[in-house]
């Protein structure tokens, strides 16, 4: 409950933050989401899902890109699911005119279900993180498109959650 009222209130604030900050555009994103390293070991191939927020230049040239993701991760084994809330903040740069960076800190949430001899029991856990993307931009009809590769790191003074989201994204 508390993780659904954080994720709610989170894109209120980033919508709010927005209107002040002279956003330039939102985003909406979906996609593929897959663990690596030792997260793999409990949680499968899931789904991504994003609404970003774009500003003017702000830190020099660059823009500020404000992220509010939900990730859903399969289980294996004895874990049912993994979920992960994301809230980030990042830097953006263009590299030429077709293909975009992305790089910031982020706050992540993540809820792991476990089935252990026939009960079900809950983990969560919050972190510091990282996320670095590399984007293309892409004409989608009358739109403009977006598609993504990111990694995203958890910092865990216990083996180190990562995940890989590839995003498709359409620029509202």
């Amino acid at each position: 409950m508390t993780r659904r009222v954080t994720l709610i209130l989170s894109a209120a604030v980033l919508c709010t933050l927005a209107r002040t900050a002279g956003a330039q555009g939102a985003s909406l994103a979906v996609g593929a989401a897959t663990p690596v390293g030792d997260i793999a070991n409990s949680a499968g191939t899931g789904f991504d899902i994003q609404l970003q927020v774009r500003t003017g230049p702000m830190v020099g040239l660059l823009p500020l890109r404000l992220d509010i993701g939900y990730d859903w991760l399969a289980g294996k084994g004895t874990s049912r699911t993994t979920t992960i809330s994301a809230q980030s903040v990042s830097l953006m740069g263009d590299i030429g005119t077709m293909f975009y960076w992305v790089a910031g800190p982020g706050f992540y949430q993540s809820s792991t279900t476990l089935n252990i001899a026939g009960h079900s029991a809950a983990g969560q856990q919050d972190y510091l993180g990282a996320q670095a993307a590399l984007g293309m931009n892409i004409p989608v009809f009358r739109w403009q498109g977006f598609l993504e590769v990111a990694g995203v790191r958890l910092f865990s003074p216990h083996p180190t959650p990562m995940y890989v989201p590839l995003r498709f994204g359409i620029r509202l």
